[in-house]
C-alpha cells in the first residue's frame, strides 16, 4: 500500500480510538474502512479548486452519518475531524502535518485509482492501493493545472 495512504489510514484509526473510544469497529460502515468521497467533484476539481484531496471518511454504519472525516491539504496539512454520536458538527478537530510532495503523490494517487477507473466513494481497501506514483504520473496529474 502507497505509504501517504497508509499514514491517512493509521491517523483514522487512532482518531477512531482516541476520540471515539466508546464506538467499536462493528459501529461503523464495514467495521471502520476508510472511504473516498470523490463522487460529488473528483480530485482533480478539489485539488485545483479547494487545494485539498477529497475527504476521506469512516461512516456510522447505521445513519450514513461521519464518524471521522480527513482533508488533506496541498500544503501537507491534514485536519481530521471527529463526530460523536452521530452528529452533524465535529468535536474535536485535530492538525497533523505530511510532506507537500506526499499530499500530491497522494492526489495523484487517488486520481488514479478511483476517478481515473470510474470508482466513487468507496473504501480505499477496495482499491489498487499499492500502485506506484512515478514522476510521469506527476507531472501528468499537474498538466490539469497549467495556465
Amino acid at each position: 500500500m502507497n505509504e501517504n495512504l497508509q499514514q491517512i489510514i493509521k491517523l483514522a484509526n487512532e482518531a477512531l480510538s482516541r476520540n471515539l473510544p466508546d464506538v467499536k469497529k462493528s459501529d461503523l460502515e464495514e467495521n471502520g474502512k476508510l472511504y473516498y468521497m470523490n463522487g460529488d467533484d473528483g480530485t482533480i476539481f478539489d485539488w485545483g479548486m479547494n487545494e485539498r484531496l477529497c475527504e476521506f471518511m469512516s461512516f456510522y454504519d447505521d445513519s450514513g452519518m461521519g464518524a471521522i472525516k480527513i482533508n488533506v491539504m496541498a500544503n501537507g496539512t491534514v485536519w481530521i475531524y471527529s463526530f460523536k454520536n452521530r452528529a452533524n458538527s465535529a468535536f474535536k478537530t485535530e492538525k497533523f502535518e505530511i510532506s507537500e510532495s506526499g499530499s500530491l503523490e497522494l492526489a495523484v494517487l487517488m486520481e488514479k485509482i478511483a476517478d481515473q477507473k470510474g470508482l466513487f466513494d468507496k473504501a480505499v481497501d477496495d482499491m489498487e492501493n499499492d500502485t506506484k506514483i512515478g514522476q510521469e504520473d506527476i507531472n501528468k496529474f499537474l498538466e490539469n493545472f497549467d495556465e
